[in-house]
């Protein structure tokens, strides 16, 4: 039999000068390659729905750029998610034949683009693979410092996530958590005797 080298790395040893982060970053394991389901989903120019159209059960219109670069205007109504005939010049909200009626956004991307079917099965088998601690978004600021510098690449999507998620939001303070409390009685402390200081 083959013998194993079971020797520690030289910067765990006692006596090293100094320990290195990215032995210890998750992301610097090999990555598997990148899956692009979608180049773009984004709320489109038409929002929101006229009044005849919210009678009609019109919720919300989206526009899609699959990864076979078809684009599509989909409406969300009460009914489910549909393909429908806009353009960037006409609005047109009727469903387009074959209309794809279906109960998820997902479900209906599924049908439209063959790509995003197979990557977004293939993107959700890899999730479910990983750590739990990799799975759950983190409450608390995370050290860009520590990490290994990735390839940054134009993404709509986190440009809005940037924007709209608001789980730890008081977190992102430099130095502290924001104490509610003491804010607020903050004010209620400050003078309001006369009109100037009210």
């Amino acid at each position: 039999p083959e013998s194993v080298d079971c020797t520690p790395p030289e910067f765990i040893l006692p006596g090293a000068k100094d320990a290195p982060l990215l032995p210890l970053h998750p992301a610097t394991r090999e990555q598997p390659a990148k899956l692009n389901c979608l180049k773009v989903v984004t709320p489109s120019g038409w929002n929101p729905p006229p009044g005849y159209r919210k009678l009609h059960g019109d919720l919300l219109y989206l526009q899609v750029i699959t990864a076979e670069e078809k684009h599509y205007h989909i409406t969300a109504s009460t009914r489910g998610f549909f393909v429908n005939h806009c353009t960037e010049e006409e609005f047109n909200p009727k469903a387009a034949s074959p209309s794809y009626l279906s109960h998820s956004l997902i479900e209906l991307l599924n049908q439209v683009s063959p790509m995003f079917k197979r990557n977004f099965a293939l993107l959700q088998k890899r999730r479910t693979g990983r750590h739990p601690y990799e799975r759950v978004p983190t409450p608390y600021q995370m050290y860009s410092w520590i990490g290994p510098q990735l390839e940054h690449n134009i993404d709509t999507i986190r440009a809005e996530d940037a924007f709209s998620s608001k789980l730890g939001y008081e977190e992102h303070i430099p130095g502290q958590t924001r104490d509610w409390n003491e804010e607020l009685q903050t004010t209620r402390e400050l003078p309001r005797k006369n009109l100037p200081e009210r």
